[in-house]
């Protein structure tokens, strides 16, 4: 059994290299099947690290720990697989694990017959290391959420093709957005107050004029 799991673990590590990369990139294309996270992760347990920016270079600790967790011998052997994802090009999958694309830190999720989301300091790599290989077990995991069907989504192909479209909108013209939001928002506000005061105004009783 020992030297299936070094095959094994030797066989992710080549087939890393030979993708050119350590740290895999998944995105809304490829993360099922990659992961096949739905049917009980049979190509490997999977560590992702859910971005909230572009890359996580931004968090530079992370992004050095990823990469050395994903040469580890120890989690290689366990058939652990360090992957991220990001929300330019993954935003169905954000929306189906219900991942805030404005987080303020990255998410890190571990797909084993489950899922269970790390809590702790991911700037320590002991720490982070040793909750994948044993100290998960110590929580409940959550049922891995299933993808999301085409064709039910405003009339899009799917929710990445209408996030996609919001998004690019509000890149663009964010300002504009908030200002007919405001706008709007003032607007409906100020209706109300009136319509409020008009119903105060017909529910008050006339005097009826006294004869002299």
């Amino acid at each position: 059994m020992h030297l299936i799991r070094r095959f094994l673990a030797s066989l992710l590590l080549l087939c890393s290299v030979a993708r050119g990369l350590e740290v895999v990139r998944l995105n809304d294309s490829n993360f099922e099947h990659d992961t096949q996270a739905t049917t009980g992760a049979t190509t490997g347990n999977w560590l992702v690290a859910f971005c909230p920016t572009f890359d996580c270079s931004t968090f530079p600790n992370l992004s050095s720990l990823l990469v050395e967790l994903s040469v580890d011998d120890d989690l290689l052997e366990s058939g652990v697989v360090v992957a991220t994802m990001h929300p330019e090009d993954s935003l169905k999958t954000y929306l189906r694990f219900k991942i805030e694309t404005t987080s303020k830190r990255p998410v890190l999720l571990y797909l084993n017959k489950g899922l269970y989301t790390f809590s702790g300091n991911f700037a320590e790599e002991d720490e982070l290391k040793d909750w994948v290989l044993t100290g998960y077990r110590k929580w409940n995991s959550k049922p891995v959420p299933k993808p999301f069907k085409g064709g039910i989504y405003f009339g899009y192909k799917d929710m990445t093709d209408f996030l996609n479209d919001f998004n690019r909108i509000n890149n663009k013209h964010g300002m504009l957005i908030n200002c007919v939001c405001l706008g709007s928002g003032l607007f409906l506000m100020i209706m109300l107050a009136m319509f409020i005061i008009k119903i105060s105004e017909d529910s008050t009783p006339s005097e009826s004029k006294k004869d002299d």
